[in-house]
């Protein structure tokens, strides 16, 4: 099987994060670092993680998946090979990343998929190698596209001959609340402007039914920063549901107002109409990682108690430096 090597949307903030507080990663990575898994179904996670496995210098960095139970025993580890067609290879390479980006039991079969992104360097449809969980090892299953139609209850169907006017599966985020799959959709439309989108699919037959918009399809770059994905910042209404944790405790830092925003919002639990959905913290790594950011909250002391204490409209800019927060109406 030869790894598709179809153009990619590459994400607009791979250059603007290189922080100290690091996001569980190194420059900001696409794919998390780690995923956990429960693999076997006794209710106790795996963790399937990468280690640099050797390096090309025409092409670039090759990883080695390995797959780790909860005392930390390796039960598989990807084959060791320095070829990009090889079915069981993952790397960095010079014309896009191929690494895993989630797991997941996304078809309801019993078995987990592994989802990895096939290597794409511009904005066209997006291949997904799927393996699936063996119970010894991840299997190669299939490499293809995901699309639908931008429309409330549209189905969505594996293909291998997908079209840039129809959505596609850019991105896997996580689970919702509803226990659907909170996804990222992309279109190219003929001689129209790139749109995205995070919905909900939920598993139907061998496809997916598109449930609801987490955040509606927008233009993006279109004009109106609030409508599309901004590289820079996003808007957030830190509502009542954004003050207390899972375990309904109040949370007393603003920093935590701020994570728990941002997971109401990446889970599809809560969104309030003025959230925007940032492409800063789409995974619990990286919200895990605001925890560690330098904060600077515009107007002080007072400002922070207004955040605590109420429910404003913030502006968070997010930067190398860390977050600067700033109350855009109370």
């Amino acid at each position: 099987m030869k790894i598709p090597t179809l153009p990619r949307l590459v994400l607009i903030l791979t250059a603007l994060l290189a922080p100290a507080w690091n996001l569980h990663s190194e420059d900001f990575p696409e794919e998390p670092l780690i995923l956990q898994v429960d693999l076997n179904g006794d209710g106790v996670a795996e963790q399937i993680s990468r280690r640099k496995l050797g390096a090309d210098d025409q092409l670039g960095t090759f990883h080695q998946i390995l797959v780790k139970d909860s005392r930390g025993s390796v039960l598989w580890r990807s084959p060791e090979v320095l070829d990009v067609d090889h079915p069981l290879a993952f790397g960095e390479w010079d014309f896009g990343i191929s690494l895993p980006q989630f797991a997941a039991d996304i078809d309801r079969d019993g078995t987990v998929e592994l989802l990895v992104p096939a290597p794409q360097s511009d904005v066209s449809p997006t291949t997904f190698r799927m393996l699936k969980w063996n119970g010894t090892a991840f299997e190669p299953h299939q490499s293809r596209s995901l699309v639908g139609k931008g429309q409330k209850g549209a189905a969505f169907r594996w293909t291998d001959e997908p079209s840039t006017s129809s959505y596609w599966v850019e991105k896997w985020i996580g689970t919702s609340a509803e226990g659907g799959w909170v996804v990222k959709l992309v279109s190219l439309p003929e001689n129209g402007s790139l749109m995205t989108a995070i919905a909900v699919l939920s598993t139907k037959g061998d496809g997916f039914d598109l449930v609801r918009w987490i955040e509606p399809p927008a233009a993006l770059g279109g004009g109106d920063e609030s409508a599309g994905v901004r590289p820079d910042a996003y808007r957030a209404r830190l509502s009542a549901r954004d003050h207390a944790n899972s375990a309904g405790a109040p949370l007393k830092k603003v920093l935590d107002v701020l994570r728990q925003d941002r997971a109401n919002v990446h889970r599809g639990t809560h969104r309030d109409t003025e959230d925007d959905v940032d492409v800063f913290f789409p995974t619990a790594e990286n919200r895990e990682g605001m925890a560690r950011m330098p904060l600077r909250v515009i107007g002080g002391a007072k400002a922070e108690a207004a955040i605590l204490n109420g429910t404003p409209v913030v502006e968070v800019q997010v930067s190398k430096d860390g977050l600067q927060v700033e109350i855009i109406t109370p």
